[in-house]
């Protein structure tokens, strides 16, 4: 028998996060009970149980260590004088969540 978690659903259930199809990254900030190791089930992107991602440790480090050198080095801005609230931050459709537009930024170095 196979048991499959769906983790989809899980990190869109209105009776446990307000709003869940907005995108809202802050919901996350200082709040030490969300759980994103798996180890609670009210968010898994690594899987859960016996079986998750051995890699889960590397990838935050790694992810984090490259957002860092992101920020650190570039200043960012949208093209044409864009503003942040004309985006459409529709989600596409798929094995992996993704943005339905592309989303298109300007790098600019701090330090040219």
């Amino acid at each position: 028998m196979r048991v499959f978690i769906n983790a989809w659903a899980i990190g869109r259930d209105p009776e446990k996060w307000e709003n869940p199809e907005e995108f809202y990254p802050e919901r996350f900030a200082n709040n030490s009970s969300v759980d994103f190791k798996g180890n609670d089930f009210e968010l898994i992107p690594f899987g859960a149980g016996q079986r998750r991602c051995p890699g889960i440790h590397f990838a935050n480090s790694a992810i984090n260590l490259a957002l860092a050198s992101l920020l650190r080095h570039f200043d960012w801005e949208l093209p044409y004088g864009r503003r942040g609230e004309e985006l459409d931050m529709e989600e596409g459709s798929g094995i992996a969540v993704h943005l339905k537009s592309r989303l298109v930024v300007i790098a600019k170095s701090r330090f040219a």
